[in-house]
């Protein structure tokens, strides 16, 4: 059993980087529907940077996801001493990439749904956005909640057509336009 976290740095220095470690990390694990976690998490030093860190509490052994990880993504590096491995602990800053109950939430469902189906322990309107347990959301293929004061939360902002992940696939730089 896996006893503590690993932090996965393969030096990504943007949301897609780290996106796109986090699916190299579900091509290693193999198991996408696994009750595993992935977050990922801003190191500030040296240089600014993505960090996952790996919790799965009943997987493999801490060694044998070192081995596996270092074998199969030999260009990252793995550790358990990282700030980032205690913020995912702490529970106070980090997004969640993997968790358990993403795949169930992340289509057009309800507030309530969320809450229940998944490991988000709250939906949380931006801007002042009050929400009912019946407001439906859609979450269609993407929902990235964060470690917040010891909370899973998922926040949500409205859009042209409705309630929506802050946090889309997409994003649009700011200031884009000109």
């Amino acid at each position: 059993m896996t006893t503590r976290p690993l932090a996965v740095d393969a030096d990504a220095r943007d949301l897609a980087a780290a996106e796109h470690l986090v699916h190299r990390l579900d091509e290693v694990l193999g198991e996408p529907d696994s009750p595993y976690v992935i977050s990922t998490h801003v190191v500030r030093g040296p240089t600014g940077r993505f960090v996952a860190v790996l919790d799965w509490p009943d997987g493999p052994t801490v060694e044998e996801l070192t081995a596996l990880l270092a074998d199969q993504l030999p260009e990252a590096y793995v550790t358990l001493d990282s700030p980032a491995i205690d913020e995912a602990a702490a529970r106070t800053a980090g997004r969640l990439a993997r968790y358990p109950g993403r795949t169930a939430i992340e289509t057009v469902t309800t507030v309530a749904a969320v809450e229940t189906d998944s490991v988000v322990d709250a939906v949380e309107g931006l801007a002042g956005i009050s929400l009912e347990p019946g407001d439906t959301l859609d979450l269609t293929g993407f929902a990235r909640p964060v470690w917040r004061e010891g909370r899973c939360v998922l926040l949500v902002q409205r859009s042209a057509t409705g309630l929506v992940p802050f946090e889309m696939r997409h994003q649009i730089p700011c200031c884009s336009d000109h």
